[in-house]
């Protein structure tokens, strides 16, 4: 059976996109299990817990795949889906064969993923494999799904180590306690003694010989010499001079007449310039630029984004904007595109403008259909099936 008419399918870059969306979802969901098991269970019995993280992981896509999202959360974020020709949803034996399929994908350079971008259905290899394409519906979160591919491989590293070294620490902490609690000091291990050694008996030694010291002749002190009388000598006496008398005499303050100086005569030309001043400057006036005058006239598109325009019924303004390359399909806050919001107002002369520029038609069909404007629905279906 063929596939749905009107269908969009979900390109190469797009895909990829969610590939790494969904690959940082399923990082964080394995690092928070597996730093779990080290803590509960310890570095030893870590196997069973890598194998069981490992099969969740890899079941993450095929059970999401057939369930009724029909699409992992990487998907869904950017509006693709997973199905078969016929529109309907892929069991889930097919899903896990498309999984395994992905083997074949990755053989040789990847080249499974990469055929993805030249396939009438961008299809991968592995979706040749599974007959099932990737179909693109809804509006494409882009912005969103860039943070979370962020935060999902940043947050693991910054957080990891935080939790994995207070458990490392205790750890080695209790293999350090368990190895001093089987160190025993009072069991010694006994070393082989050696061979006993025969001693020789041991040789008195002679006795010391005494020998006669000679008598010492005792000491004669000589008499110790009578000092000489010491004649003393009286110094004369020092006559002392009297003080001499200050003269103090008035010191005449001697002033010197100021010396004049005259200063030089200007000349007669330079007291002229003097009394005229300064020469006057002359400003010439710049001739604007045109840039300045287009500024200054206020030259620019009448809205700033496609959403305003269509609010305000101006197709003239919808149109020039479109020629400077808005983004025809930018949602709002509450997932309304531009499209959806001219249909919902009746507004066919912007709803063809927005058509002619690219606009996705598939979700405003939809408001078109529950307003009961048949007129709309065939406007957005004619285009739709170009």
């Amino acid at each position: 059976m063929s596939e749905p008419t009107g269908t969009q399918y979900g390109g190469f870059w797009i895909r990829f996109l969610a590939l790494l969306a969904d690959s940082a979802i399923v990082f964080v969901l394995s690092t928070v299990l597996l730093v779990g098991a080290a803590m509960a269970l310890g570095p030893d019995d870590m196997t069973v817990a890598v194998i069981a993280v490992w099969v969740l992981g890899f079941l993450y896509w095929p059970i999401l795949h057939a369930s009724r999202l029909r699409a992992t959360f990487g998907k869904a974020i950017l509006g693709l889906h997973v199905t078969r020709f016929d529109g309907r949803r892929v069991s889930i034996l097919r899903a896990l064969w498309r999984e395994i399929a992905k083997i074949f994908s990755s053989a040789v350079f990847m080249l499974g993923y990469v055929i993805a971008a030249v396939t009438p259905r961008k299809q991968a290899l592995h979706d040749l494999m599974a007959a099932t394409y990737v179909a693109r519906e809804g509006v494409s979160r882009v912005f969103p799904a860039l943070l979370l591919v962020l935060a999902g491989f940043a947050t693991p590293v910054f957080v990891a180590p935080m939790v994995v070294s207070p458990a490392v620490q205790s750890a080695m902490e209790k293999i350090a306690t368990d190895a001093i609690a089987q160190y025993d000091p009072l069991k010694q291990p006994t070393r082989p003694t050696a061979p006993a050694m025969k001693v020789a008996p041991r040789v008195p030694a002679p006795a010391p010989v005494q020998v006669a010291k000679a008598p010492v002749a005792p000491k004669v002190e000589a008499p110790a010499p009578k000092p000489e009388p010491v004649a003393v000598v009286q110094p004369a006496p020092v006559p002392v001079a009297e003080p001499a008398k200050a003269v103090t005499e008035p010191v005449k303050a001697v002033t010197e007449p100021a010396k004049t100086v005259k200063e030089p005569v200007k000349p007669k030309a330079a007291a002229a310039k003097q009394k005229q001043g300064p020469a006057p400057t002359v400003v010439r006036a710049a001739h604007p630029s045109p840039a300045s005058s287009d500024f200054m006239l206020g030259s620019g598109p009448k809205y700033n984004d496609l959403m305003t325009a269509v609010l305000a019924h101006d197709v003239a303004a919808v149109n020039e904007l479109l020629k400077l390359g808005k983004w025809v399909d930018k949602p709002d806050s509450r997932g309304r595109t531009p499209l959806m919001v001219a249909t919902a107002q009746d507004d066919a002369p912007t709803v063809e403008a927005l058509l002619r520029g690219g606009a996705s038609p598939r979700p405003a069909i939809r408001v078109a259909e529950e307003r009961g404007n048949g007129e709309m629905v065939a406007l957005l279906k004619r285009y739709g099936g170009r």
